[in-house]
């Protein structure tokens, strides 16, 4: 028996444990301060150590399930380079190391703003939406009362408004009835495409050539969504609003989608390739009670991706708090729960990243109710207030910007929306009291 066995026993002497286990490493979202990494690999076990090491020292080691996952590095530099590789870690000794990738983060933007207010229209004007085409190009909606005249929206063209009526064709029989002093809710530009998209009177909107304005033809779908609009394309637009409420339009109808949620829908945004759509929503019962859900829509199919209750949250077991608004850069999204802290979710490893705010720059006494986020560069995100206080985050650090609180003091500028592109911020609203006219709030960012 053991002539039999030792041809076996020789072989397995001299055939050591393979040294090649296919370790690759990908890094599939890097920013100012944080890198996160896709790591692949072949024949290691079902669960296995892998080690990230940055210039060739350990930084990160980390359990993994199954032959793919990823691992995250903190704590980085802006602007500056390093080189990464993995290794498949077993009893403390690396077994076998993947090639080296070469890495360079983000550099950070300056908290510089330079700040402008105008206002348009009599004492009860308001603005509720506004989209950026480009600095020369700029469209409010709105109320404008001015003197016996009525106008809801308004067109910045590099040197002044116009303000406008926007005519709607509502089709009750075959025979259109025109209308053009009915208030518009939101608005969004499809820049590929040069078209905005309107929600008002609780119908979907379409005005597809800016060259010409003539009149709009209203869908006749009652209880359509009015909160918030995005796109990536003229057949790609999608309408949040109240109740759960989604609806898209795919360029030639508009089709009612089951939000798996009763939440009033209150802000929208996506990744520029359109693949990802991400919603919040917020049910408040009171003024610090409610709940909030966060849907991801993906191929069309929204899913609830985390919910709030109670409202104020408790970070400690995974529950952030309430979740008005949001915005999304290519990898990212930003939110601002419960308006204190920083919530960001990666959207390639689908994982939550909390910054407990712990100074005062998002937790002060004006910045309760943060409701607008907008920006479409992981260094450069605005969080605004309703009271108008701006907190600016450039990658690596948050600064609070009072400009306008000082201006106009507490409760008298209210935010309804704000958009942030090419370096130009645009807040929209109106005053309480005492000054006429809705606000127009342009900020021009010293990149």
């Amino acid at each position: 028996m053991l002539l039999l066995l030792l041809p076996f026993l020789i072989t397995a002497c001299f055939n050591p444990e393979p040294e090649d286990y296919g370790l690759a490493l990908e890094a599939v979202d890097v920013v100012c301060v944080e890198a996160t990494f896709r790591v692949t690999a072949s024949g290691v076990p079902e669960t296995w150590t892998c080690g990230l090491y940055r210039d060739d020292s350990l930084v990160v080691t980390e359990t993994l399930s199954g032959q793919s996952g990823y691992i995250r590095d903190t704590g980085l530099l802006p602007a500056a380079d390093y080189t990464y590789h993995i290794t498949y870690m077993k009893e403390g000794r690396d077994k076998d190391r993947s090639d080296p990738i070469a890495v360079t983060t983000l550099d950070t933007t300056s908290h510089d703003f330079t700040w402008t207010v105008e206002t348009l229209g009599d004492a009860g004007s308001y603005f509720n939406d506004v989209a950026i085409v480009d600095e020369n190009n700029i469209w409010v909606v709105g109320y404008i009362k001015k003197g016996d005249s009525i106008y809801n929206a308004a067109h910045w063209d590099g040197e002044k408004w116009e303000m406008i009526r926007v005519m709607f064709a509502v089709y009750y029989s075959e025979d259109p009835t025109f209308i053009d002093n009915v208030q518009i809710n939101s608005l969004y530009y499809i820049n590929n495409s040069n078209s905005l998209f309107f929600t008002c009177l609780g119908a979907l909107t379409i005005y597809e050539d800016l060259r010409s304005w003539k009149y709009i033809e209203l869908n006749p779908m009652q209880g359509v969504p009015g909160n918030s609009i995005w796109g990536s394309s003229s057949d790609n637009v999608w309408f949040a609003g109240n109740n759960g409420t989604l609806v898209h339009y795919d360029g030639s109808r508009f089709r009612r989608v089951e939000s798996g949620t009763g939440v009033d829908l209150k802000d929208m945004d996506g990744t520029p390739d359109g693949k990802h759509v991400f919603v919040a929503g917020v049910m408040k019962m009171g003024d610090w009670a409610g709940y909030s859900v966060f849907l991801h829509i993906e191929e069309g199919i929204p899913k609830i991706k985390y919910t709030s209750t109670p409202y104020s949250g408790d970070p400690e077991n995974g529950n952030f708090g309430a979740i008005h608004a949001l915005t999304v850069t290519d990898s990212r999204v930003y939110t601002n729960p419960l308006a204190v802290d920083m919530l960001v979710y990666e959207i390639i490893p689908d994982i939550y990243h909390y910054y407990p705010v712990k100074s005062t720059v998002l937790r002060t006494d004006y910045y309760a109710a943060g409701l607008q986020i907008c920006g479409k560069r992981n260094q450069d995100i605005l969080f605004i207030s309703q009271e108008s206080v701006v907190v600016h985050y450039n990658g690596s650090s948050l600064r609070i910007m009072m400009d306008l609180l000082q201006l106009y003091g507490n409760n008298m500028l209210w935010v309804r929306r704000a958009r942030y592109t090419d370096n130009l911020a645009v807040i929209v609203g109106l005053f309480d009291t005492g000054i006429p006219g809705g606000i127009i709030v342009k900020g021009v960012h010293q990149d």
